[in-house]
């Protein structure tokens, strides 16, 4: 169960196909917040269909993805991070000479975000802080 005000992603019976391949068969599980949840397997299994469904990239043949109570699997893809789901897919788009502190601030001004939005980065990843003046190349997977 979740704490009350705590978000949870909850699917359930989740099939996806790929033209006539079906990829995702019943697939449920929960993911309450403040946990973490790992998918591993195989190439093929269907990891990333998975997070792709939950993002509404690829359309659920059958099931249900919610969020907190709410349907997610009949939003719009550009809907359901406005529901408060988002999917950051592996890249390294960095500028790989600039410190991880310049990285956040052109990402920042690009979006024409301030300090509060970069402390709330901070906050989700605190080993940044303590490489701040860190060349971003030389991250562990960038």
């Amino acid at each position: 169960m979740t704490e009350a005000g705590s978000k949870a992603l909850a699917i359930s019976g989740l099939d996806c196909f790929y033209g006539e391949v079906q990829v995702l068969y019943g697939l449920d599980l929960v993911l309450n917040k403040g946990e973490v949840l790992c998918l591993f397997g195989r190439n093929g299994a269907g990891k990333t269909t998975t997070l792709k469904a939950i993002m509404g990239l690829v359309p659920a043949a059958a099931g249900s993805i919610r969020l907190d109570g709410t349907e997610l699997t009949g939003l719009a893809a550009h809907d359901v991070p406005k529901a408060g789901v988002a999917y950051v897919p592996q890249g390294r788009r960095l500028f790989a000479e600039m410190t991880v502190t310049e990285n956040i601030e052109i990402g920042l001004m690009t979006r024409g975000k301030g300090k509060a939005v970069r402390e709330n980065v901070l906050d989700l990843f605190p080993l940044l802080r303590q490489r701040l003046r860190q060349r971003s190349g030389t991250l562990s997977g960038g």
